[in-house]
C-alpha cells in the first residue's frame, strides 16, 4: 500500500495526519507480507506499527508481552480509543474467565497474551481454529537480554510459532545490539531471507545526559537538591526496594512532591493505582525498582535518576527513554559510586546455581522449590527443558555469569568515561550518532538544560518554602 493510502488509514483510525519516524516501513513491509524486526527508541510509537496494519489485515493481531502490567495498560489504550475488541489473557484469570474470552476469540482483533500462556495447549488449540493476521513479539530483547533471567518461556517463542503454522510475525524492541538481534531472529525461527529489518538509532536528542559520582551515603542529600531544582514529574530507580520505600518516604517528608514507591512487593492493587496517579499527574515522583515504566505512555516525563548503578546499558536506555517523549526537553541523572558496582559484580554470583544443584537437578529431573533465587530457578528449569548433560549445563551457566558481568563493566565504562556519553552509548549498540544537541552530556560541557526543562514541567517546591508562604498568607487574610 502507497503512503498516501497508509496516511488516509491513519487519520481514519487515529486521528493523525503524519507518520513519526520510523513507524511507516515497517507497516509498509508487513502489509506486503513480509517478517519484520523494527528496533525503534522509545517513545517513538511502536505499537501503533502493529495496531494500523492489524487494522488493514483479516484475521486476529496477537500481542506477546511480558508483563501484566503491561498488557493491562495497552488494553485500556485501545479501549480508550474506541476499540472494544480487545483483551489479555494471562495467568491471573480464572478458569471460567479463561474459558469465556478463548470461546469468543474469533470476536477478538487485539489479544494480548502472556508467553507462557503459549504454552497452554487449550489456548493453542483455539488459536490454530482462527485466522491470525499478525504475531506481534512486544520488548523482544526480552528473548536474549531477559529470556533467561525474566521470562522463560519467551526462548520457546519460536516453537510456539512454528506450531501456529508461522504466521506474519513482527519483533519490536528498543534496545538492541546487532548480538542481540541475532538472537531474536534465530529464536523466532524466521527464515533472513523473508524478513525486513528497521534499525532506528537510540539516541534521543531531547535527553541531557549526566553522571554524578558520589559517595553511597552522599546520595541521599544530593537526590533532595535536585529534586528541589528538577521540574516534575519524574521517575527514580533503585536496585533496593527496602531503599525504594525509604527514599519516597524522605521525599514526602522534606519536600512538598507526591511520591510513592513502585515495586514487586506491593499489591497488585496498589501498583494499579499508583501507576494510575502517575499517568493522571497525580504523583510527581516515583520510587521504582525495574519493575515500573515498561509500555507507561506518559509523554511529559521530565527526569530520569537512577540511584544505583543498572545492570547494563540495555537496562538503562530502556529506562531513560520514559522520560521527553513529548519532545520536549528532558533529563537523565546516574548517581554513581563505584561501589554499586562492586556490590552487584558481587551479587552476580547468588543469580546463578552452583555445580551441586545443577548436578542435582539433572540426576533428580526436577528442581527443589526451596533453592535458590527465581533467575537460579529458571535457569536450571532451561536445563532441564533442554536435557544438558552436566558439563553442558556448567559451561552454559558459565558463559551466562561471563555474559552477566560484561553487560555490567559496559554499563560502569558509561558511567566512568571522559568522552561523549551519547556516542558512548550509540557505539555500544551499533549506531551512528546524530548531530549532537545544545544540550548534549556533561562531558561535553554544551550547557545544562534546566532552564528548558523548567518552561515544560511542573517545579517543586520545598516544605519549608511552602510553610513561609503560608505564614504569609496567614498574616495577609487572618486566617
Amino acid at each position: 500500500m502507497d503512503e498516501a493510502k497508509l496516511v488516509a488509514a491513519l487519520q481514519k483510525y487515529f486521528g493523525y495526519t503524519a507518520f513519526k519516524a520510523g513507524q511507516l516501513e515497517p507497516i509498509q513491509a508487513l502489509l506486503a507480507g513480509k517478517n519484520t524486526l523494527a528496533t525503534l527508541p522509545t517513545g517513538t510509537g511502536k505499537s501503533l506499527i502493529y495496531q494500523l496494519s492489524g487494522y488493514l489485515s483479516q484475521g486476529i493481531v496477537v500481542i506477546v508481552s511480558p508483563l501484566l502490567s503491561l498488557m493491562e495498560d495497552q488494553v485500556a489504550q485501545l479501549k480508550f480509543m474506541g476499540e472494544k475488541r480487545t483483551a489479555s489473557l494471562n495467568s491471573l484469570l480464572s478458569f471460567d474467565e479463561r474459558q469465556k474470552l478463548l470461546n469468543k476469540l474469533d470476536r477478538i482483533k487485539f489479544l494480548f497474551l502472556s508467553p507462557e500462556m503459549l504454552q497452554n495447549q487449550a489456548v493453542m488449540n483455539k488459536l490454530k481454529q482462527i485466522p491470525l493476521a499478525l504475531f506481534v513479539v512486544d520488548e523482544a530483547h526480552c528473548i536474549s537480554q531477559w529470556g533467561l533471567d525474566f521470562r522463560a518461556d519467551y526462548l520457546f517463542l519460536g516453537a510456539a510459532r512454528k506450531a501456529l503454522g508461522k504466521p506474519l510475525t513482527l519483533a519490536l524492541t528498543a534496545t538492541a545490539t546487532p548480538v542481540v538481534m541475532k538472537d531474536i531472529i534465530g529464536s523466532l525461527q524466521i527464515d533472513g531471507n523473508d524478513l525486513s529489518v528497521f534499525e532506528g538509532g537510540v539516541d534521543r536528542a531531547n535527553i541531557y545526559y549526566k553522571v554524578t559520582a558520589l559517595l553511597p551515603e552522599e546520595k541521599g542529600e544530593h537526590l533532595l537538591e535536585l529534586l528541589e531544582r528538577f521540574p516534575s514529574p519524574g521517575i527514580i530507580y533503585f536496585s533496593s526496594k527496602a531503599q525504594a520505600d525509604a527514599v519516597a518516604l524522605i521525599i514526602r517528608q522534606k519536600t512538598s512532591l507526591r511520591a510513592e514507591a513502585y515495586h514487586a512487593d506491593r499489591t497488585n492493587e496498589d501498583r494499579i493505582t499508583i501507576q494510575h496517579q502517575f499517568l493522571q499527574d497525580e504523583l510527581d515522583v516515583v520510587c521504582a525498582t525495574s519493575a515500573f515504566g515498561m509500555g507507561i505512555n506518559k509523554p511529559n516525563i521530565r527526569y530520569v535518576i537512577h540511584y544505583h548503578l543498572p545492570n547494563s546499558l540495555e537496562e538503562y536506555v530502556q529506562e531513560i527513554g520514559r522520560a521527553g517523549r513529548d519532545g520536549r526537553q528532558s533529563m537523565a541523572v546516574l548517581l554513581y559510586s563505584e561501589t554499586d558496582f562492586n556490590f552487584k559484580l558481587k551479587m552476580l554470583q547468588n543469580d546463578f546455581p552452583n555445580d551441586h544443584a545443577i548436578e542435582s537437578a539433572i540426576k533428580n529431573k526436577a528442581i527443589n522449590p526451596d533453592y535458590g533465587t527465581p533467575t537460579e530457578q529458571t535457569l536450571l528449569e532451561h536445563i532441564l527443558r533442554l536435557k544438558f548433560t552436566k558439563e553442558e549445563a556448567k559451561r552454559f551457566v558459565g558463559a551466562r555469569h561471563e555474559l552477566k558481568s560484561d553487560l555490567l563493566k559496559r554499563m560502569k565504562g558509561f558511567a566512568e568515561t571522559k568522552t561523549c556519553r551519547r556516542e558512548y552509548i550509540s557505539a555500544y549498540f551499533g549506531k551512528n550518532t546524530l548531530a549532537k544537541p545544545t544540550h548534549c552530556c556533561d562531558n561535553c560541557g554544551n550547557g545544562d538544560p534546566l532552564t528548558a526543562m523548567a518552561e515544560s514541567g511542573r517545579k517543586a517546591v520545598p516544605k519549608a518554602m511552602m510553610k513561609e508562604w503560608e505564614k504569609i498568607l496567614s498574616d495577609l487574610f487572618l486566617l
